[in-house]
């Protein structure tokens, strides 16, 4: 009898050693997805992207802006950003070389208007890249109203 309750004791402990190191493996592959995942999003906040405009994005104007202005979540390679103006017909508008406004990380690529502006519908697009190297780019649209 006190072999089966011996044998018994130890199948127990078995089961119940069995379970922990389910568990820790259960444990290590979470905190593992949980690494990744973390790791991933930490590489895409590296990324530059557009934090805002002058104009802003789907804006109507009373009156043509002078200048076009893009701020960046970093600042910006001025070697690799590019930003053109176009009319809703694809038709392009003469802008100056681009410049920085200043010499801080959150400077704005600005880009004074050469070209005449005629009421309608306008199209930025903008591509740059930061520091990191990776390249972003995007879009903007803005509608020049009649004047009053």
């Amino acid at each position: 009898m006190r072999d089966l309750q011996h044998t018994v004791r130890q199948a127990a402990a078995a089961r119940s050693v069995a379970r922990g190191a389910i568990v820790r493996r259960a444990a290590v592959a979470l905190a593992s997805v949980a690494l990744c995942v973390g790791v991933a999003s930490g590489f895409a906040s590296f990324h530059t992207h557009l934090k805002r405009s002058t104009p802003s994005d789907g804006a109507t104007l009373g009156a043509a802006p002078k200048t076009l202005e893009l701020w960046f979540t970093e600042k910006p390679e001025l070697a690799a950003t590019a930003i053109t103006l176009s009319t809703a017909g694809g038709a392009p508008v003469t802008l100056a070389p681009l410049a920085l406004s200043d010499a801080s990380d959150t400077a704005a690529v600005v880009a004074s208007v050469r070209g005449t502006l005629a009421p309608g519908s306008y199209l930025i697009r903008w591509r740059t890249m930061a520091r990191d190297g990776h390249p972003a780019r995007g879009t903007l649209t803005f509608t020049l109203s009649q004047s009053q």
